[in-house]
């Protein structure tokens, strides 16, 4: 019967120990904020007495009960508002220490431990604690350290373009072409943070974007100019040209000239089976180099034009249009033929002297009406 009593005894006496001592009765929910925004976390303790509750994020301790305890340098005004602020609420038993941390960074993110320090005599120095977690989410931005930049290679090379981003929650780094063509190796997109060609050619030259995208918008995107070294490729625009000599009529030729580095554009006149004459301006021919015609050039190409005046027979043969760079040359052979009639847009600028004749004609007889008012006026007068 006494051991009886005795357990009684000590099951009540634990009972109400218990209940004096402090708890984290709740947990700690995790809290998702956007950058610039407020972040809460909220400790919920119960049987606080006169021990005191305490925040504290990378080692450094921010508040003591309702107290702002960290270095005013840390805690520093934003548009009315300190960096951090704490909210206590009590309802019965229960401690309510809301942690307020305004207009958020990416270094606030982290563990965040709510802990009581108990300092009554039998449990001196015991720590009751918790954590909860802010999660800081911001959009990608482009890291220039760990990105490429323009870059000039060679034929045949491999090349690794790289593309580094932050952001939270990780970026996810696509690679596509900006003139939309298939990536070298067929596929119109790749995700990676890197991009490997292998055995570069000329026709992989171009501008190519790195997207970084995290579902936090804004995306962030990087253009990489890829500069490949190749000998010139000439293409005529038409084959052959016509036009009729002697009547002072032109005839204008052309081509399009591709190569890096930008070639030396030429003119030649083929005089024999094995020589060329290079043309040069005068008052007989004037050279022109276009840098855009219609939006119809692709990179590192120009639009090459000569103007040949009043076309005789000695104009008649074929014409070389050549490209030159110091990793080669390339040319193409474009006709010049006679013909009875005038061709091209120049003929509309002039007139057969049969039409400015019947033009003036036609302007002496439009008089011939007001020149007959006249007369019959004037004798109307008279009478």
């Amino acid at each position: 019967m006494k051991l009886f009593i005795f357990l009684i005894i000590f099951l009540y006496i634990s009972s109400v120990l218990g209940q004096d001592k402090p708890e984290i009765t709740e947990r700690i929910l995790p809290e998702i904020k956007p950058i610039g925004t407020t972040g809460r976390l909220n400790c919920t303790v119960i049987n606080k007495l006169d021990n005191y509750v305490e925040w504290v994020h990378n080692e450094k301790s921010l508040t003591q009960d309702e107290t702002i305890v960290v270095d005013p340098k840390f805690n520093q005004i934003v548009n009315g508002y300190p960096k951090y602020q704490v909210f206590h609420r009590k309802i019965g038993q229960k401690d309510s220490f809301m942690l307020v941390v305004n207009h958020l960074e990416p270094k606030d993110k982290g563990i965040y431990r709510c802990q009581i320090w108990v300092r009554n005599d039998q449990d001196s120095g015991r720590l009751v604690s918790k954590d909860g977690k802010m999660v800081v989410v911001f959009p990608p931005q482009i890291l220039q350290m760990d990105t490429s930049s323009t870059m000039t290679v060679k034929e045949k090379e491999n090349v690794l373009l790289k593309c580094g981003a932050s952001g939270n929650p990780k970026p996810n780094i696509t690679w596509v072409r900006v003139n939309g063509s298939p990536l070298p190796d067929g596929r119109l997109r790749a995700r990676n943070n890197t991009l490997l060609i292998n055995s570069i050619d000329r026709n992989d030259r171009g501008v190519y974007r790195c997207l970084a995208d995290n579902n936090v918008r804004p995306p962030a995107q990087f253009d990489i100019t890829l500069l490949v070294a190749f000998s010139p490729v000439a293409v005529a625009v038409q084959s052959s040209y016509g036009q009729v000599e002697n009547r002072m009529y032109d005839v204008i030729i052309e081509c399009r000239v591709a190569g890096f580095p930008e070639p030396e554009l030429k003119w030649h006149k083929v005089t024999s089976a094995t020589t060329w004459k290079q043309l040069k301006n005068d008052d007989k021919h004037t050279i022109n180099i276009l840098l855009n015609h219609a939006n119809s050039l692709g990179q590192n190409e120009r639009w090459f034009q000569i103007v040949i005046r009043s076309v005789t027979a000695n104009d008649y043969g074929d014409y070389i249009c050549e490209g030159v760079n110091n990793h080669g040359s390339g040319s193409t052979k474009i006709q010049l033929f006679a013909t009875s009639e005038c061709q091209g847009p120049l003929c509309e600028e002039e007139q057969r002297p049969e039409d400015r004749k019947g033009s003036a004609s036609i302007t002496k007889l439009s008089h011939l009406p007001l020149m007959l008012s006249l007369i019959i006026g004037y004798y109307l007068i008279k009478l």
